[in-house]
């Protein structure tokens, strides 16, 4: 990597476009400068910990490391490594044709592909190469396109083919730059299985996709199943529903087939009145805050209320965020949704109020052998019977009583009772991940009931 590496954000959170401030990225360190006119918006910051109301003129300073070779929040706008993240790949395909070579390994090209499509991601953040790149983009944006749609020609297909390649690995050609001339440089969304963000219309007839913040549309995470992993759409629809059903606040989700492809289309909830909302997950706020935390499994379960508790002494948060934070975790024990990570626990507003995001991808993962754990944050069951035993206990690190943590058990368990069954009757899902999700299921009950 040279030297130095420079950037801009932007955002849109007024409902237009305006600068925020200079990046520089340096060997060991990278550095976030405020423009005057911004800090005296008292618009919320580009992350929660790095809100000018903290830092004023003073450069928001954090040491990178090959784990976090950016701030912490920008990670999301940078494509992991999956196979299937579509993301990377398409990027890639760009910056092939771009370089005329293929792009090295390495922090200039991670940082090239945070340039390119390092925006329209979710959250209010947009980062660019320079402030030329910010304005073209913006006014490309405002020019509409034509949909991409199944079974569709020329132009129209394209999507379809780049997603009958890169998940269901048929061999197909495509042309990336018609996909990016419609879609834009679809920005990153993480996890394993693969995902677009774009608008659509719910009362089409076929599935259309636009690029997002197409007005009159609804912008939405479209996710898009891979072989791999047959019936999870199904099982994660289904989760989404029991949440809302336990009284959880979730957003609005839709679950289609077309054209051999199934999908699931889950609303946004960073885009209200057409303007982004800040949104960070809590991996990012706790990095920022503490640079010794660059992985999950450098935190332990029982020491997240702690934390939250912390965060409150910065940022306006609900009394009740320990008490909700406990309710999700028991129900993605209860549900089997051992991947319930920091990254999938987010929080959205800025210092002067911030709130627990609505679930999102509560997919039940120890459906598959692979997958079967039981928390993607770690914790010590030394000293307890079981973990069971744990669980039932965990309240109190929450800031919990006793009494107050054995209702929310008693409320997790209500709310799952038919859960095991309702698995077993997804026709779609494989027989063997029905059985084994709901024997996880009937195994973490007894468990917690043992206990409670």
């Amino acid at each position: 990597m040279p030297r130095n590496q420079h950037g801009v954000i932007w955002t849109r959170i007024a409902g237009r476009p305006e600068k925020m401030g200079d990046l520089v990225a340096g060997p060991e360190s990278i550095a976030f400068t405020y423009s005057t006119s911004y800090l005296s918006t008292g618009r919320p910051g580009f992350c929660l910990l790095g809100d000018g109301a903290l830092w004023g003129r003073e450069s928001v300073r954090y040491p990178l490391s090959e784990r976090i070779p950016v701030f912490p929040r920008l990670l999301a706008l940078i494509p992991g490594g999956n196979p299937r993240n579509l993301q990377r790949r398409h990027y890639l395909d760009l910056l092939r044709a771009q370089l005329g070579r293929e792009p090295p390994p390495g922090p200039e090209t991670e940082w090239r592909l945070l340039t390119l499509g390092g925006h329209g991601g979710i959250g209010h953040v947009d980062v660019f190469a320079d402030d030329l790149a910010a304005e073209g983009w913006y006014r490309a944006s405002e020019t509409p396109q034509e949909a991409l749609v199944a079974g569709g020609s020329g132009r129209r297909s394209q999507l379809w083919r780049m997603l009958k390649r890169d998940v269901r690995d048929e061999n197909l050609e495509f042309d990336p730059q018609i996909v990016e001339d419609a879609l834009g440089p679809t920005p990153s969304v993480a996890g394993m299985i693969p995902k677009l963000l774009v608008a659509a219309d719910p009362q089409a007839e076929r599935a259309a996709f636009f690029p997002p913040d197409t007005p009159g549309l609804r912008d939405v995470v479209l996710k898009i199943e891979p072989p791999e992993y047959a019936g999870l759409l199904d099982l994660e629809a289904l989760c989404l529903g029991l949440h809302r059903e336990a009284g959880f606040e979730t957003p609005n989700w839709q679950r289609f087939d077309e054209d051999g492809l199934r999908f699931l289309a889950v609303e946004r909830f960073d885009r209200q009145g057409g303007a982004p909302r800040p949104m960070e997950s809590l991996f990012s706020v706790i990095a920022t805050g503490d640079h010794a935390f660059r992985e999950n499994g450098d935190l332990l379960l029982d020491e997240l209320g702690a934390i939250i508790e912390r965060l409150s002494e910065v940022a306006r948060l609900p009394a009740d965020t320990n008490e909700q934070l406990y309710r999700r975790l028991l129900m993605a024990l209860l549900t089997g949704n051992g991947d319930l990570h920091l990254d999938n626990l987010a929080l959205v507003g800025g210092l002067d109020h911030c709130r627990l995001s609505p679930v999102y991808d509560p997919a039940p993962m120890r459906a598959w052998p692979r997958h079967n754990l039981i928390s993607a944050i770690p914790f010590d069951p030394a000293g307890y019977p079981d973990h069971g035993a744990f669980y039932a206990r965990l309240g109190q690190a929450f800031g919990l009583t006793p009494g107050d943590a054995r209702t929310c058990i008693a409320t997790a368990l209500e709310a799952t009772a038919d859960y095991p069954e309702r698995v077993l009757a997804l026709a779609q899902v494989p027989e063997p991940q029905r059985r084994q999700l709901a024997e996880i299921s009937r195994r973490e009950r007894r468990l917690l009931e043992r206990h409670a």
